[in-house]
């Protein structure tokens, strides 16, 4: 059989199996891991009635502004048959496609590479490791980042320095991770360098020249720019202004620590380990020593932020495949013992994704729901917590909000009102009512359940009326 054929039906396989485990695993969740998904699919719905050249409407203080950039827009484009299926199935489904077609893209890629076994290495790609499969199963654009990563570098294994720029331009189009293919090229460019004899920059070359038009033929173009900067540089607390300012940003952006990174992830150490120890043995294929150089680069980036668990383990399970290639050390005889191995290694994820920690699916709901029935299209929201506006703005989004998508937005986009949003959530304001309504122009004011002085402070306001009060939190009318 064609090795494409074998790879197509081999990804078709792999693609059912795991969306029928990823559906029933996401049904059995008794809640949500977050919002976010939630957040994307009413930027989905928001396209669908509004044209593909959406603006972000919603945060009009912070660095997005009145009309912001949407830096997932092809991502968000390509999920547009969601928007016609109701919003449970939409988050359901949308979910488990977007797991499974990492799965298969991952095995297909690993079989055009000659990896033995691709399905099963496939497997490991999104199991070893206790945040994975349970980050795969949330709709967010990690899944489409590991799909072009895993693209970029077939592409560089094959010399296909064409497809590499389309790759990268797709990539950043989709996603502001796309950033990423820049150093992916380098190590090729470094690997073909040493392997040739010769200097060699035609990858970086391409990527470079894939990401530069895809920033400049975004209708957004340059405050697109200017946004790419401020998440490159201002995203993770080693870049922001103080310890305060630190903790505005979601805790996948934090360090694990020495002792999570080698506990949570042990099989891909292993795995990325193996690989290395086979150089012992053989010469390594230019291909595999680039993967081991992605699968490294993502170990860093992992101890940096633990959300890089998405890259690292993928790419430290393809570098064990590909070295397995190369030693030619897999075989029918020892394909139980194997199949055993994976079978350990994959319970790590599976287990994480079993316990992963949930939050209620209606939380917010009722405060969304006195919104839409008190409020106007358009109306200001004084939001006291930055993390509620992802469920705020899937139960109510005619309104806009203060503060939202990460904290620091509205410090960077702002300063003046963000230190005022501060004050008026850590109750410290004489009159917040007075003070939110003037300088927010804010109609509304939601108090999350960890600000009660500053819901008492409104409670025992003239300024103020309590409308809704509930397990997720506080909404006020401002008079």
């Amino acid at each position: 059989m064609p090795l494409n054929r074998r790879a197509a039906l081999e990804a078709a396989a792999v693609f059912v199996v795991a969306l029928l485990y990823f559906r029933w695993q996401i049904g059995s969740w008794q809640g949500v891991p977050d919002f976010d998904g939630h957040y994307h699919l009413r930027v989905i719905q928001w396209i669908a009635h509004h044209g593909l050249w959406s603006d972000i409407p919603w945060l009009p203080f912070t660095v997005l502004g009145e009309r912001g950039p949407d830096h997932h827009w092809l991502w968000h484009v390509a999920l547009l048959p969601l928007a016609w299926l109701p919003d449970a199935q939409a988050l359901v489904w949308g979910a488990a496609i977007n797991g499974a077609l990492t799965v298969a893209l991952i095995a297909f890629v690993m079989r055009l590479l000659g990896v033995p076994a691709a399905p099963l290495f496939a497997v490991l790609a999104v199991t070893a490791g206790t945040l994975m499969p349970m980050r795969l199963m949330m709709l967010r654009t990690q899944n489409v980042a590991v799909i072009y990563m895993m693209l970029a570098l077939w592409a560089m294994a094959r010399e296909r320095y064409k497809t590499l720029g389309v790759v990268a331009f797709l990539f950043l189009e989709s996603y502001h991770a796309g950033v990423i293919i820049a150093p992916m090229a380098a190590i090729g460019c470094a690997v073909r360098s040493f392997t040739q004899r010769r200097f060699v920059v035609t990858p970086l070359v391409a990527a470079g020249a894939g990401l530069i038009l895809a920033l400049m033929v975004s209708p957004w173009y340059p405050r697109n720019l200017e946004y790419l900067m401020f998440h490159l540089f201002f995203k993770t607390p080693h870049s922001l202004l103080g310890e305060q300012v630190s903790s505005l940003i979601g805790t996948e952006w934090y360090p694990p620590g020495w002792t999570r990174l080698a506990l949570d992830a042990w099989p891909a150490h292993l795995l990325l380990a193996a690989a290395l120890g086979a150089a012992a043995f053989r010469r390594l294929r230019p291909d595999t020593w680039m993967a081991v150089g992605i699968a490294l680069l993502s170990l860093w980036l992992y101890w940096q932020a633990a959300r890089f668990a998405e890259y690292y383990v993928p790419f430290a399970a393809l570098a064990a495949g590909l070295a397995a290639r190369d030693v030619q050390v897999y075989g029918r005889r020892n394909a139980v013992a194997f199949a055993i191995c994976v079978a350990v290694a994959a319970s790590v994820g599976l287990v994480g994704a079993a316990q992963t920690r949930l939050m209620a699916a209606d939380h917010l709901a009722r405060v969304g729901e006195g919104l839409n029935e008190r409020g106007r299209p358009g109306d200001i929201v004084f939001n006291s917590s930055w993390s509620d506006f992802m469920a705020l703005v899937w139960w109510a989004d005619t309104f806009r909000y203060v503060n939202g998508l990460d904290g620091h937005y509205l410090a960077f986009g702002n300063p003046a009102r963000f230190a005022l949003w501060l004050a008026a959530g850590a109750g410290v304001l004489d009159d917040p009512a007075s003070i939110i309504r003037a300088a927010f122009g804010a109609r509304f004011v939601v108090v999350a359940q960890a600000h009660g002085k500053l819901a008492e402070q409104l409670l025992h306001s003239p300024h103020a009326e309590l409308r809704v009060r509930s397990a997720s939190g506080w909404l006020f009318e401002l008079h």
